[in-house]
């Protein structure tokens, strides 16, 4: 049985699915041979005329090309179309969690969403005192991490020199590749330095370098995109606050808490993580 392609116009007998199952099949083709196909292949009694106006319907609505008199699908059409629906199937079956706990990792991929950079940021600490918590002798004891700035430093000082002393008395190697590369980053990442960490500044105009961050926790992967907006107001506060002394902290609580939808993924894979440590020690080396 030959596959049926149609189009979500109405019913599936319908002029306009039937001249477009037709020409996915064979074309280009005149309106007097669709009308004959029709006519023979489904045994419906139709005129001239009404297939002549589901045609220019569809060549109105870009779904075909009408040329010479002869129609076709537009291509480019179908490009479109399957874009939108890769869309709207990758909305439709993506996870949207609100966690609550570490335990809301599961499997090899988790993914989360969150209504603000500040709590996707504390849900990253807490999976790296996870890792702490359940760390292994035997496991990878590498730590590396790759973003545009480092503002929990700022807003979680605390969060993180716990974290950052953890990290020392597990005897884990540390590196950071920091894309940032103005005064405050700078002043940021000494802090890190003088505690073991191995620090390198990679300056990039990338927009995907400055909204991607990423980093590993033995086989544990951390990785999130910062929506373009954000990522452009946290650039901006970097390059206008020279010293710590004049920052306004408030300024960058209110980008880190904006409402904004920021997803997050998990994904447990030593394969992997062991080529993200290799690509970024790389550059630190």
């Amino acid at each position: 049985m030959a596959l049926r392609i149609t189009l979500p116009l109405g019913k599936e007998d319908n002029i306009k699915n039937l001249v477009f199952s037709i020409l996915t099949k064979e074309y280009p083709l005149k309106i007097i041979d669709l009308t004959n196909f029709i006519r023979k292949r489904y045994g419906r009694s139709i005129t001239f005329q009404a297939v002549r106006k589901a045609n220019l319907q569809l060549v109105e609505e870009g779904v075909l090309l009408n040329e010479n008199n002869q129609f076709s699908i537009n291509k480019e059409w179908v490009i479109n179309a399957k874009k939108q629906l890769d869309s709207l199937y990758e909305e439709l079956t993506r996870e949207k969690v609100n966690p609550k706990s570490i335990d809301s990792i599961k499997g090899e991929i988790s993914v989360f969403i969150f209504d603000s950079l500040n709590k996707m940021m504390k849900f990253w600490e807490d999976i790296i005192d996870y890792w702490f918590e359940n760390f292994k002798e035997g496991g990878l004891t590498i730590n590396c991490y790759q973003g545009a700035h480092g503002w929990e430093g700022l807003l979680h000082p605390d969060r993180e020199r716990s974290i950052m002393k953890r990290l020392k008395e597990k005897g884990i190697k540390s590196y950071v590749l920091s894309i940032g590369n103005t005064p405050l980053d700078r002043y940021i990442w000494k802090f890190y330095k003088n505690i073991g960490l191995k620090i390198a500044f990679s300056p990039s105009l990338s927009t995907f370098d400055k909204t991607y961050y990423v980093a590993t926790y033995g086989e544990t992967i951390v990785q999130v995109h910062y929506p373009k907006e954000i990522a452009e107001d946290i650039e901006k506060f970097f390059k206008k606050n020279k010293t710590i002394e004049e920052l306004d902290l408030g300024e960058l609580s209110e980008i880190t808490n904006r409402k904004q939808e920021i997803k997050l993924t998990v994904i447990k894979n030593s394969e992997m993580a062991k080529q993200i440590n290799k690509s970024i020690i790389a550059q630190i080396e």
